[in-house]
């Protein structure tokens, strides 16, 4: 090879590159949702039933943060991303053609697991290949990006559930990675030297040197109820809104917008209170707040006053309490170690996603009342929130101090 196509090869890859392939982890969480209810029809399942295929997609991301650091550190990020995207092509074309739940469910694991490869590595790669102050402007951007997803990626999949049926989603979403993935075989290089020296028990170690720290615990579990708590409204809503109140799948699919209006203005708060307010003061803030928007729901459906704008208006305000809590959450809870800061945000990523299949797999608790389990899941997620940031130890608080001082 000459060294001009060294030096090509060496260039770090575009911002929108960089886009794509973490989106290629979290979009196709989003993206299926509007077409539950019509794939529970086509398997003949209930609703819990089609809302497994949620939670085993959102416990696949939740393993995968743990394993593809070491995986990458080892080996290098380049063939563990490629190898990831090819399992998620496999997978979603798999999926398109399921002919049963079941099926479906082993499907929805293995997408999951290839896909979580671009959100953990997408990240891994800005780190490697930016300078500090690119390297802050790119993650706000890929978290913007998330969050326009996280909106976009509904009525996208309303579209498709409206005019071509549920299984199109997943043969698009193939095709798109199969797109990515040729775009990281020819213009994304190695960013990172790989070292046989990583060992899998030196992750190990660092995992339970955190998991014994009080601070990390209360941060890691408030952060993960207080931002996936909101997974249990992502499982439900479509049998509520659509089934319940007659949305269509393109109105639910707008009516995700408003929601990342709350997310968006949660996150703005959140940078103009940094450094001026405690992390705790404003995380335990963010807790109340849920625990008064899950509060009014339970109200509302307990006097049978439940509308669209009576479950939307709580949700956008509790999607506030997530954007403002998000931050503070993960920052508190990566400083707890400064040492291990790698394996804390794993653990923090699989402890989050592994809250939210709870929550998503909450939608089970009553079968035939989605809405009381949504409720009943949103309302011990408040608390625990609120517990949790209430019991992070004085030593932090008093750091907490120093810092905004």
């Amino acid at each position: 090879m000459s060294d001009s196509s060294r030096r090509a090869l060496a260039r770090p890859p575009s911002l929108f590159i960089l886009v794509c392939i973490t989106l290629s982890g979290t979009f196709p969480l989003h993206v299926f949702v509007p077409a539950l209810p019509l794939a529970a029809s086509e398997l003949h399942t209930s609703s819990a039933g089609i809302g497994l295929t949620i939670t085993l997609y959102v416990i696949g991301l939740s393993i995968g943060q743990l394993i593809y650091g070491p995986l990458s550190d080892r080996y290098g990020r380049r063939p563990v991303l490629l190898t990831g995207l090819a399992l998620f092509v496999v997978a979603s074309f798999a999926a398109a053609f399921a002919p049963s739940l079941r099926s479906l469910e082993l499907a929805r694991i293995v997408q999951a697991l290839g896909g979580c490869s671009g959100l953990v590595l997408g990240r891994a790669i800005t780190r490697d290949s930016s300078g500090s102050t690119m390297l802050i402007r790119r993650l706000a951007t890929l978290s913007i990006a998330m969050a326009v997803a996280t909106a976009i990626a509904p009525v996208i999949g309303a579209q498709f559930v409206e005019h071509l049926g549920w299984r199109p989603i997943f043969l698009a979403l193939s095709t798109v990675n199969v797109l990515i993935l040729g775009t990281v075989w020819l213009r994304v290089p190695e960013t990172h030297t790989a070292s046989r020296e990583v060992k899998v028990g030196l992750y190990a170690r660092s995992y339970l040197q955190l998991l014994r720290s009080p601070a990390f615990i209360a941060h890691s579990l408030g952060g993960a109820s207080a931002t996936t708590g909101i997974y249990a409204f992502l499982s439900a809503s479509p049998f509520i809104l659509e089934a319940k109140f007659g949305l269509s799948a393109q109105a639910f699919g707008f009516a995700y917008f408003s929601l990342v209006v709350g997310l968006a203005s949660g996150q703005s708060t959140a940078k103009r209170l940094a450094g001026k307010v405690p992390p705790r003061t404003a995380l335990i803030a963010a807790s109340l707040i849920m625990c008064t928007a899950s509060a009014s729901l339970l109200v509302s459906w307990y006097f049978d006053t439940l509308t669209v704008v009576g479950v939307m208006a709580p949700m956008i305000v509790m999607f506030f309490a997530t954007g403002l809590s998000s931050p503070f959450a993960i920052s508190s809870a990566l400083d707890v170690e400064p040492t291990v800061v790698g394996a804390a945000a794993g653990l923090y990523g699989c402890l989050q996603m592994g809250y939210g299949a709870l929550c998503t797999a909450a939608m089970g608790l009553v079968p035939a009342n989605p809405m009381l389990s949504m409720i009943i899941a949103l309302i011990v997620s408040s608390a625990i929130a609120w517990a949790s940031f209430k019991a992070v130890p004085r030593a932090v608080q008093a750091a907490d101090r120093g810092s905004v001082a």
